[in-house]
């Protein structure tokens, strides 16, 4: 099929636009009768033919003049680059009239949409190739095409021939004739299925990273809450202690304000252990925990210090208030028992303090109150 010039697309655009125009009117007259004739079918007629045979002859002759000069070399040179951008193109490339009918499409065009050649296109809407849904987004970008002359990369939902559709992405601008009158419109289509498969393919993979990431904070959140805490009793581990107290001495020394160590050791726990099993041991370890976390404030650390010793931070508590949250624990340490095998076992501890800033430093916080705490075990041992 010899493929037309591009100036021969625009020239057939304004004869369509012009015999549309004339035929229009003769239908007009013939309803309204009496404009020009009677009122005859065959006069009105045969009045179209003359008017169609003289428009083409006009229309023809002002082509043939207008590109008389452009013949040669010029033209030569236009048909070549014509070809290689209408034939070669690896997108869609088509011309449509004003009203959206196909007046001309590359070869690419009918491989989009699936048809045998680009001569099934000639005359179809294009409207027919779009998915009924997208008709109305097309409607509003072809009002935007002839009110700003172009739209880029505008993506739609197209039809093949067998009803199938696809994704693509369309850019269209309005021709205008040598006086500035919009003639058709000229688009171009690429199919994008390969594209959204590549998007959506990142998409599910950036998806998968996120939720590897969410696993992996959520994996690092149990590890650094192992580091920390006593896999027993749920409280900070010595680890943890040891960096709370620098933290806290500094604040205190800091904002010149006390703060108190408590140190205690559960009572009886080998002997516990020994008569009733390692259970029960735990269990009594675990009961005690839980009151001294229910006991102390947000501020307050609980640790376990190890085997059967805790040791408590007491924030901006001088030796006084320490001392009365020391004895309520205490009172609260009664009501603790242990059910098993019909026996209530009663948890019961001991404890000493010690107080900043009358212990100038940690070391000294920490051996002021074991051995506070040593003397109060050493008074509960019976004499011999």
């Amino acid at each position: 099929m010899k493929t037309p010039s591009f100036n021969k697309i625009v020239w057939r655009a304004v004869s369509i636009q012009i015999i549309l125009g004339w035929t229009l009117l003769i239908i007009g007259s013939y309803y309204i009768g009496n404009i020009w004739l009677k009122n005859e079918i065959l006069t009105h007629v045969i009045l179209w033919l003359m008017g169609v045979v003289i428009f083409e002859f006009i229309l023809l002759r002002g082509y043939t003049e207008s590109n008389k000069e452009k013949d040669g070399q010029g033209g030569e040179i236009s048909n070549l680059i014509y070809h290689a951008v209408m034939e070669t193109s690896p997108d869609s490339v088509a011309v449509t009239d004003l009203l959206g009918n196909y007046i001309f499409a590359n070869k690419q065009t009918a491989v989009l949409h699936g048809y045998e050649n680009t001569e099934e296109f000639i005359g179809k809407s294009a409207f027919s190739f779009f998915s009924l849904s997208e008709i109305p987004k097309a409607t509003n970008y072809m009002g935007m095409t002839r009110t700003d002359g172009i739209i880029k990369n505008i993506e739609f939902n197209l039809q093949r021939k067998d009803g199938s559709t696809f994704p693509a992405e369309l850019s269209a601008a309005l021709i205008k004739n040598e006086v500035g009158i919009p003639v058709a419109f000229i688009a171009v289509t690429r199919d994008i299925t390969e594209r959204k498969h590549v998007a959506d393919q990142l998409h599910d993979m950036n998806e998968q990273l996120r939720l590897q990431l969410v696993e992996i904070e959520k994996l690092q959140a149990i590890l650094h809450e192992q580091a920390i805490q006593d896999p027993l009793t749920g409280l900070y581990n010595r680890r943890f202690m040891e960096e709370a107290l620098k933290q806290e001495f500094a604040r205190a020394k800091r904002g010149d304000h006390p703060f108190s160590v408590v140190m205690l050791d559960m009572d009886k726990l080998k002997a516990l252990n020994d008569r009733y099993g390692h259970v029960v041991g735990d269990s009594a370890l675990k009961s005690l925990s839980k009151l001294l976390k229910e006991q102390t404030r947000v501020e307050d650390i609980v640790c376990r210090f190890g085997g059967d010793e805790f040791l408590v931070i007491l924030h901006n508590a001088d030796e006084q208030i320490a001392s009365a949250r020391l004895e309520e624990w205490s009172e609260q340490a009664k009501h603790i028992v242990i059910a098993h095998e019909g026996n209530q076992i009663p948890v019961s501890f001991s404890a000493g303090l010690a107080t900043y800033p009358i212990c100038k430093n940690i070391e000294e916080l920490i051996r002021t109150a074991d051995k506070a705490l040593y003397d109060i075990k050493a008074a509960k041992k019976p004499s011999t």
